[in-house]
């Protein structure tokens, strides 16, 4: 049913709850796992050179810093449950990369992810990333909530 199954990192808990949930159903479908980062360049600073457009701040480092910690954490988690995955950092606008883009260029079947991540901010301004990707989506989405206790 399930031939590749992306979940999106970024730190939070939620994201690791997906990520619990997803190596659940890899095992179950046999499916291949991809964990995917996308570093929000938006926020990049640049100044114009005489050779172009050039980062600066080593803001961009940062991203690539922070996604690689992110992808490794999710990386030995899988492998903690025996499942091999692939990583890959993307660039650009998570609901967009995540809802169109990956999925069209990468044949996924579903995306696993958290109910909310980390950018409580944006999610004020501009509504979560997780509502835009299940609107927008080019393929099926489960999105993992926090477990309650109690009655709701």
């Amino acid at each position: 049913m399930y031939d590749h199954i992306v979940v999106p990192l970024d730190g939070s808990h939620n994201s690791k709850l997906a990520l619990s949930e997803a190596l659940k159903l890899v095992k179950q479908f046999n499916a291949e796992l991809t964990l995917v980062h996308v570093a929000d360049d938006k926020r990049l600073i640049y100044q114009v050179t005489g050779t172009g457009i050039a980062n600066t701040g080593g803001y961009y480092q940062e991203l690539t810093d922070r996604a690689n910690s992110i992808l490794n954490e999710g990386k030995k988690i899988a492998a903690d449950a025996g499942i091999d995955v692939k990583t890959e950092i993307l660039h650009g606008n998570p609901k967009q990369v995540l809802a169109v883009n990956y999925p069209a260029d990468h044949d996924v079947d579903l995306i696993v992810m958290g109910k909310s991540g980390t950018d409580a901010i944006d999610r004020l301004l501009v509504g979560s990333t997780t509502a835009a990707v299940v609107r927008n989506a080019l393929t099926n989405v489960l999105v993992i909530a926090e477990p309650t206790s109690g009655n709701v």
